[in-house]
């Protein structure tokens, strides 16, 4: 390549707009959100994104990190993410898989979380994590892209502030809008008017508005109506993951839907450690199980079996006599040996308590109808158990699978107070009013929390 040449293609990387980029340089289709989105980074100083599930915000993340440091000389871009697990297993496996379209027009060295053109010219991954990681970048062009802004704490922003003091920085942020307060939420209230904010909600995916799959890996009509279906349209988790709208929480939510997504994250993360041998396995605690048995026939039973605060498994049954269920459950118990079985014993669920007893199982039979062990604050046992729950949530204390049905459940949950003041769960008359189904995995997990552990106190 002459030296013409050279600055000719110099010239015209360095006027490409992220569109043209995505279109002419990686040869990627983009649908009309994501031409949105990058059609914003290139004119706008900062970018706040939220967005439902499954509508390819992280694509078009990592092009927008691939195209600043191309059209840009010199330039650094950093990418961060709650965890440095997100950042390396999300984002940085898009931006490997699209370099890869275009390795020879991109060039450079492509390592794990890095991608370097020149020592003053470079990409990279950082986690959210410590604030101290993000000093020292200075360039007149930087790009700072934030995906799962949502999880990221304020320090950090304060962190990244300091990066963005140049004339040509960028700042993109990307996520579900699951908060109810932080940087990412402001962005698109208080702050709304130094961001440019774009929302994708699941109704503008092609899949959606055609009815068939003319994006593969797109949401689809299909997986919107189950989420209607399963957690009701006026379901917080619903708002957030379909509509891509920031939950209004209620005065008496029990459960904010951030913490249930913290948790689920710390399940995962705990999942991914075992995988690599980084926590022990088997690993350490008791454990405890919760059975919910079912009363009408659109409900399900479930065993619940957590060990420590981590939920290991969730299983659920319809259809099943309570004979059926006692075996199951007896099963489960002869399995894990847990140190506490708790049973729901209100209506039929009497039976299937009395049928463990018969054969020799110790288990605990809960009428969370009674009386709270504190009268004065709980209305019930029921009550109490569900704020302990709340207070395992709101603590960062509890993990839970990444199961929708338990996750939608947990976020529509809702309690008042009776006439003395004593504080009362909303029924489950009163969700199936709202077009919520029957809790019965949050019941489950309630139970496995309900009683106290107690241990014997060995005297010396």
């Amino acid at each position: 390549m002459t030296g013409r040449e050279e600055e000719t293609n110099t010239a015209e990387a360095e006027t490409i707009s992220p569109v043209d980029f995505a279109q002419r340089v990686l040869r990627v289709e983009l649908w009309a959100k994501q031409e949105e989105v990058l059609a914003a980074l290139g004119e706008h100083r900062r970018v706040a994104v939220k967005s439902g599930n499954g509508l390819g915000k992280g694509f078009s993340a990592a092009v927008a990190a691939l195209w600043f440091l191309y059209a840009h000389d010199p330039a650094i871009v950093l990418t961060t993410a709650p965890t440095f697990r997100q950042v390396r297993h999300l984002l940085w496996r898009q931006i490997h898989s699209l370099h890869r379209r275009a390795a020879d027009d991109l060039g450079g060295k492509l390592l794990d979380t890095r991608w370097e053109l020149g020592e003053d010219r470079y990409a990279m991954g950082l986690s959210a994590d410590s604030a101290d990681q993000f000093q020292g970048f200075h360039s007149p062009n930087v790009l700072v892209v934030v995906d799962e802004a949502e999880g990221v704490s304020d320090f950090i922003y304060e962190a990244v502030e300091a990066v963005m003091t140049s004339a040509g920085s960028r700042l993109l942020l990307i996520g579900n809008p699951t908060t109810t307060s932080g940087i990412f939420r402001r962005a698109f209230h208080e702050e709304r008017s130094i961001y440019h904010c774009i929302t994708i909600s699941a109704l503008d995916s092609p899949n959606v508005q055609s009815g068939r799959v003319i994006i593969p890996g797109l949401t689809t009509g299909k997986w919107v109506e189950e989420r209607g279906r399963i957690w009701g349209k006026e379901n917080p988790l619903y708002k957030s993951r379909v509509l891509g709208q920031f939950p209004d929480l209620a005065d008496n939510a029990l459960i904010r839907l951030s913490d249930v997504e913290a948790a689920v994250l710390r399940w995962q993360e705990f999942q991914v450690a075992a995988s690599t041998g980084e926590v022990a396995s088997p690993p350490e605690g008791d454990v405890v199980i919760g059975v919910d048995v079912a009363r009408f026939g659109s409900d399900h039973s479930i065993i619940l079996r957590r060990r420590g605060n981590r939920v290991e498994e969730i299983r659920a049954f319809n259809g099943l006599d309570t004979m059926a269920l006692a075996g199951l459950v007896a099963a489960a118990i002869r399995e894990h040996q847990p140190i506490q079985t708790c049973v729901d014993e209100v209506g039929i669920g009497s039976g299937v308590v009395d049928r463990l007893r018969e054969q020799g199982l110790g288990v605990h039979g809960v009428n969370v109808a009674r009386a709270a062990r504190d009268k004065q604050v709980f209305a019930n046992l029921r009550a109490e158990g569900y704020w302990r729950v709340r207070e395992l949530f709101a603590s960062g204390d509890i993990a839970i699978p990444p199961d929708q049905q338990l996750m939608g459940e947990l976020a529509a949950l809702t309690y008042g107070y009776n006439s003395q003041g004593a504080l009362l769960m909303d029924s489950k008359g009163d969700l199936r009013k709202r077009g919520v189904a029957s809790p019965d995995r949050a019941d489950a997990l309630m139970l496995a929390f309900v009683i106290p552990l107690s241990r014997p106190r060995l005297w010396t």
